[in-house]
């Protein structure tokens, strides 16, 4: 009886460290999730309950997946878009999708886009702008138009003004790139445009160190600020400078920059919010921090514009690292305030997820079983006029298959638990 216990013992640790060879054999997650399956993590109660969508690109960036997921990681609906991938997508209120369409052709710009294009629930492009100078994500207006960001050759005589980067790194023929931003109605006529070499001082927007002198001021997003917004109560825009580490926003009646500020405080940030509070809230993304000493690291920074002060940050190294590590995408990153005030994290280069409340906890997580996710949002799912309403799938052995081999950690420890009954119930029968 002793050895049949001890053989069944046994048993139990080549089960188990079967079950780790299953999950580790089956693909790496780039990411540093509090546990580590894919799928949803941790999904506690004081989670703000919601739908969440989010876009993976496949094939080499050639094609792009966008998913509605419930709180548990079901996925509810989905476009495929087979022809391209995607940049950054919207769902609208009518339920259709925006999607910034990524260009299959070079251009002396980071994030090149060929179009902007929005198709209905069932995947039909129903509104298509198109333009090979499009940039980084364009976002949509009240009215349906569209704030749009443009490459634009600096004219030579400027080349001079620009400062910082690194030496001699211009590009071909001494040209340096710069931006545009334009709106355009849904007629597809530009409204408004703003060149920031005709209206800023462009020696005193000095670029990072680490940086190339081909390309200036990168504008990564651009977000449109109603007349009632309460930072200044006129339309205005709300900018991010990414290689030059700065925020600002821009009056639109004037075009004149009425706030500036993060030139020694962030690093080659994405996604920033004008808040209901007047506050703004930017994903710090960290690459390369002009600091000495300081270590590559993303964090989240709620600004006061009032008193330029930060009041809130998490970088994650609190409560949710042992190790005091937090989180970190080099590029990309979003960042949202939830209606609890919680706020949804995507650490976008690992395909990681997250809710975080104010204190840093981590109230829900999820985890893509590959890295690149981009457009996330999470959404009331009353707020949206559902040309369908998004409801479980009818499970059939295609869908069962996905979820088996989407959750590898469950199904190793289900094999093994149902391996060990049987080993045991042959055991105590000898």
């Amino acid at each position: 009886m002793k050895k049949n216990f001890f053989s069944a013992l046994s048993f139990i640790g080549v089960v188990v460290m079967s079950g780790v060879l299953f999950i580790t054999a089956k693909k790496e997650v780039f990411a540093y999730p509090s546990v580590f399956p894919t799928g949803v993590t941790i999904n506690k109660p004081e989670a703000y309950q919601g739908y969440t969508m989010f876009a993976i690109n496949k094939n080499k960036n050639t094609t792009s997946t966008i998913s509605i997921i419930d709180m548990e990681g079901n996925e509810l609906h989905k476009w495929e878009i087979e022809t391209a991938a995607t940049m950054h997508n919207y769902l609208l209120e009518n339920g259709n999708l925006v999607s910034n369409i990524r260009s299959k052709e070079k251009c002396p710009v980071m994030g090149c886009l060929s179009a902007i294009e929005e198709r209905d629930w069932y995947g039909n492009v129903v509104w298509k702008y198109e333009n090979d100078h499009l940039h980084h994500p364009a976002g949509v207006m009240p009215d349906g138009g569209i704030v749009a960001i443009y490459w634009d050759t600096l004219p030579e005589d400027l080349n001079e003004k620009i400062m910082g980067g690194v030496s001699a790194t211009e590009g071909k023929g001494n040209k340096i790139s710069t931006d545009v931003i334009r709106i355009i109605n849904r007629n597809k006529e530009v409204v408004w445009e703003w060149y920031p070499y005709k209206q800023l001082n462009i020696s005193e927007w000095v670029l990072s160190p680490q940086e190339m002198r081909n390309y200036w001021p990168n504008i990564n997003r651009v977000k449109y600020l109603s007349a009632d917004n309460p930072f200044n109560h006129k339309e205005s825009l709300l900018v991010s400078f990414r290689k030059v580490n700065t925020l600002a926003i821009i009056d639109m009646e004037t075009k004149e920059v009425v706030w500036r500020w993060g030139e020694k405080d962030i690093a080659h940030q994405h996604d920033p919010h004008l808040l209901d509070n007047g506050n703004i809230l930017v994903f710090d993304n960290g690459y390369d921090r002009v600091e000495p000493n300081k270590k590559q690291f993303s964090r989240i920074l709620e600004i006061n514009p009032r008193v330029n002060k930060i009041i809130w940050e998490y970088d994650g190294s609190g409560i949710n690292s042992a190790a005091g590590f937090g989180f970190y995408s080099f590029i990309g990153g979003f960042v949202e305030r939830l209606p609890n005030w919680n706020s949804l994290i995507t650490e976008s280069n690992t395909g990681r997820i997250f809710e975080v409340n104010q204190a840093g906890e981590i109230v829900w997580e999820y985890v893509n079983a590959s890295p690149g996710v981009d457009s996330v949002f999470r959404f009331d799912p009353d707020k949206v006029n559902w040309p369908e309403k998004p409801s479980l799938p009818i499970i059939n052995d295609k869908k069962i298959f996905a979820w088996v081999t989407t959750r590898p950690m469950l199904v190793g420890w289900l094999v093994a638990l149902v391996l060990l009954v049987l080993k045991l119930k042959t055991t105590f029968k000898k």
